[in-house]
């Protein structure tokens, strides 16, 4: 089945209840398939297939190589959606996204060759600077370690973060490099607690060569230049970082929605708190105060993370750069959002007790993936807050330069 969407066209206000009404459509599914994934340490290959099928890998890759253009709101909404059936699924969805996001700062000779053979190409990235360049001629000579590739099990491109020893001050260059997975090594060391199927492994490139227009300067990575290619491409006239960051909080929301589904449901048969006396939990003071705070704070959440996926597609309409207040303000929200969504967890797993960490339910393994998956390093909830922290006071911001 090919997607409806793909290569559609359309803004992303007028097609996102559509993409989120597929997402919807494949939760059984993905629910179905989640346990299987994760014994297996990658998403099931019925979600796989579903998923590309209905390109949800590659909506928001550009629409003159069979993408959608989706912006950073249907971005989020829609990876939440998918992480309510499986974390996993929902999680190497955004960064199969946020990776054909970042195809629209690069020409498109890189871009054919990633969907010159068809659009359901999947791609990945780590942003961190796991390499070293070295010049040669109109390429680069690519060496590197690049740990936690989610999705490395399914993808044919990465794009991973390298430093070139250039400056005059001896300061390496950042760039980001994509590079075919075919010529590299998959190190099978994602052994973990959570996010099993994501299938973050290491990727590994020796004396790979790539073209110098498959790189993406360190300026318009970060969008404090843009990179404009085709003056229609609006979309892309913002920060891959800032989007890559703010979007790794969207599989949090969708799994305590989950959860959150999964407690309320059982509440309206009327469980009872034996130990308590309760023949229904819901006649419990405590309990029902337990969960309004658990909603409250997934609405709080939501309401940050939303904000702030707003705010970048705003500029990103206009054509402006975000301020350096603004991304540490984003960061910001991003902090909150975990933060909300981490203590509403932990409220429903207090009232649902014990019995919520039955292998049978679903309830521990979202607690496991969200445990794993709260705690990238790029959504780091102290340094996060010290970055809105050190602009809200007007201090000096210089140190978090290549950060935002």
């Amino acid at each position: 089945m090919t997607s409806a969407f793909t290569g559609g066209g359309g803004s992303s206000v007028e097609h996102r209840d559509q993409w989120l009404e597929t997402a919807a459509s494949l939760l059984p599914l993905l629910r179905q398939g989640a346990n299987a994934g994760e014994a297996a340490r990658q998403v099931h290959p019925a979600s796989v297939d579903a998923l590309r099928s209905n390109g949800l890998f590659q909506m928001c890759a550009p629409i003159r190589v069979g993408g959608a253009e989706q912006n950073a709101r249907t971005l989020v909404e829609v990876v939440s959606c998918l992480s309510r059936g499986d974390a996993s699924a929902g999680w190497v969805a955004m960064i199969a996204n946020c990776t054909a996001w970042t195809m629209g700062l690069l020409p498109d000779e890189a871009r054919m060759a990633v969907y010159g053979g068809g659009g359901d190409v999947i791609a990945i990235s780590q942003f961190g600077a796991g390499g070293t360049a070295t010049p040669s001629g109109d390429q680069f000579v690519v060496d590197g370690r690049w740990p936690f590739a989610s999705g490395s099990d399914l993808a044919s491109w990465t794009i991973g973060g390298v430093k070139l020893a250039l400056e005059r001050d001896g300061t390496p260059e950042l760039r980001w490099a994509l590079m075919p997975v075919s010529a590299m090594t998959v190190v099978d060391d994602w052994n973990v607690a959570g996010m099993a199927a994501s299938g973050s492994k290491t990727l590994v490139a020796s004396d790979l060569a790539v073209p110098v227009s498959w790189t993406i300067p360190f300026e318009q990575f970060k969008g404090h230049a843009f990179a404009q290619w085709h003056c229609d491409e609006t979309v892309f006239r913002t920060s891959v970082s800032a989007v890559a960051c703010l979007a790794l909080v969207a599989p949090l929301w969708g799994m305590v929605e989950e959860a959150w589904d999964i407690t309320y449901v059982e509440a309206q048969s009327g469980r009872p708190i034996r130990q308590w006396n309760y023949d229904d939990a819901r006649d419990a003071p405590g309990w029902r105060s337990g969960l309004a705070i658990a909603r409250s704070k997934i609405d709080t959440g939501m309401f940050h993370l939303l904000r702030a996926a707003d705010d970048i597609d705003d500029r990103a309409r206009r054509g402006e750069v975000l301020t350096i207040a603004e991304r540490s303000r984003i960061r910001n929200d991003q902090a909150v959002a975990t933060v909300c969504f981490r203590t509403a967890l932990d409220l429903l797993m207090d009232l649902n007790g014990a019995r919520s960490f039955k292998l049978d339910n679903p309830l521990q393994r979202i607690w496991r993936d969200f445990g794993v998956a709260s705690r990238h390093g790029l959504n780091n909830v102290p340094l996060n807050r010290d970055v809105y922290a050190h602009s809200l006071a007007g201090l000096d911001m210089e140190q978090f330069y290549d950060r935002l």
